[in-house]
């Protein structure tokens, strides 16, 4: 970056034409900088004047969907180490429509002004999300996909969906499930920093929940299930606060229809039997709430990093005040940081997250186990699919909640990228090895404790190995963890 400004700078010192010879009067400045608050910005540099945006390599995508993201526009007036023709790639790359950008100046046509030169190279935008598929106790198979156009004709709408299916087994109550997303994106509205997006998801389940058993047998007969119906319905606004920062506000209507059991027990393996909380309604209810978060990603490749950093943060309320049936408050949190080692491709990340639920929260915006271990199946568009118990090798709590009201994890993770094709449709291939900690606990379960601290901490490992793939249709990940969960254990 440091060599990009003093190239820049050189150039705007080009395009003011040169020093003035001795034999010549100083021609009068066009227009006057303050060099102090030049100084407070980081700017450096001589005064310039933006002539001309040209881009190049957009062959698909509207030159508008790209201007409109810049930081600067025809006309401005800046200094040519100004931070924002700097940012202004990452902005570009923030688009995901592009395997790279890269940026130059070159000397306008009149005295102080110069013409920005953007190269884009164009990827894919059809892009598979997610992938659906594997085996478990509960459900003998499941299969589904979720598809994004992120540049729909070149306008940059973005338009996806996802669709899921699984069988049911032999679990009393339990019929085949089905989910369905579509949603809308419309970014940099009028041209301006907002952008909107819309989601309609409708979800046919059947929800199962340990009538027996220790927490790690999984087999379908220590299971009972019940039937439910979610549609649910999202919108959003986003504002860019900054070039690689943007905060969201927007809102949830959902609605639950489930059919549950009277006064539902679990028989424990010492033989007590015990209630079950299935933190539902019966029948009709609904949530209506409110959220906000705040996003800055300063990774240059977002999909296989090897720099930068990311960070999230996300809070939900729902309450009566709004018309919901359920009053409760979410937070939410992750951040990444990668560091590039010294030895070339090889790159050592750090993640953490963690998640807080207050109050009554619907079964589903409880955090499930597979949220913050990697190696058990997550939810399918909210359907539980497996119920695989989770490995035991710290030798903590035997028995670990499902859900709970108080999660995260925290791992190091060592990468190294084995090639990297910049004119090919497979664009990138890194190598990696994991190892971290999960913890998940429910409000019963953090204040009762009966045996020893060590051994009633709900916290365990997790490792994971293998190979990311960044295609032109998406990532795709190889991994030991990817594979556990989809197998029945």
């Amino acid at each position: 970056m440091r060599t990009l400004a003093a190239t820049l700078a050189l150039l705007g010192l080009m395009a003011m034409g040169g020093p003035a010879r001795a034999d010549e009067p100083p021609p009068a400045p066009e227009h006057t900088i303050d060099t102090g608050a030049m100084a407070e910005r980081g700017e450096f540099g001589p005064a310039i004047t933006l002539e001309h945006i040209e881009i190049v390599g957009n062959h698909t995508t509207s030159r508008q969907v790209i201007l409109r993201v810049l930081p600067f526009a025809i006309g401005d007036r800046m200094a040519a180490g100004d931070p924002r023709l700097r940012k202004a790639r990452f902005k570009v790359l923030s688009l995901g429509f592009f395997r790279d950008v890269t940026m130059s100046m070159r000397r306008g046509s009149a005295h102080g002004q110069v013409v920005i030169i953007i190269g884009v190279e164009e990827r894919g935008t059809v892009v598979l999300n997610r992938l659906w598929f594997g085996s478990s106790s509960i459900a003998p198979w499941w299969v589904g996909a979720d598809l994004s156009e992120r540049n729909l004709l070149g306008t940059g709408l973005s338009i996806g969906g996802g669709l899921v299916y699984a069988s049911h087994d032999e679990v009393l109550g339990s019929r085949d499930q089905w989910a369905g997303e579509a949603r809308l994106g419309i970014p940099s509205l009028c041209g301006g920093p907002w952008s909107l997006a819309f989601a309609l998801a409708a979800v046919r389940g059947s929800e199962a929940y340990r009538k027996s058993g220790a927490s790690s047998q999984s087999d379908a007969e220590h299971y009972l299930a019940f039937p439910y119906r979610r549609t649910t319905a999202r919108a959003s606004a986003s504002y860019d606060i900054t070039a690689l920062a943007r905060v969201s506000f927007g809102g949830r209507g959902e609605l639950i229809d489930a059919e549950l059991p009277v006064a539902p027990t679990r028989v424990l393996p010492d033989g007590r039997s015990v209630p079950v909380a299935l933190h539902l309604e019966p029948g009709r209810s609904q949530v209506l709430s409110g959220f906000a978060s705040y996003d800055r990603d300063s990774r240059a490749d977002p999909l296989l990093p090897h720099s930068g950093s990311r960070l999230t943060i996300a809070a939900e309320v729902s309450g009566v005040f709004l018309g919901s049936s359920y009053d409760f408050a979410s937070l939410v949190a992750r951040y990444e940081r990668w560091w590039p080692l010294r030895l070339p491709r090889h790159a050592l990340g750090v993640r953490v997250s963690g998640g807080l639920i207050l109050g009554d929260a619907p079964r589903f915006d409880w955090i499930h186990i597979a949220d913050v271990n990697r190696m058990l199946a997550p939810r399918a568009q909210g359907l539980l699919v497996s119920t695989n118990a989770p490995l035991q090798a710290l030798g903590t709590a035997p028995e670990k909640a499902t859900e709970g009201e108080l999660g995260g994890a925290a791992s190091v993770e060592y990468v190294y990228r084995l090639f990297d094709r910049k004119h090919s449709r497979i664009y990138a291939g890194d190598l990696f090895v994991g190892a971290g900690l999960w913890g998940l606990a429910d409000s019963a379960g953090v204040r009762t404790r009966d045996r020893a601290l060590w051994d009633s901490l709900p916290i365990d490992l997790f490792l994971d190995a293998g190979l990311r793939i960044d295609t032109d249709i998406g990532v795709f990940e190889l991994t030991v963890a990817n594979t556990l969960g989809r197998v029945p254990r």
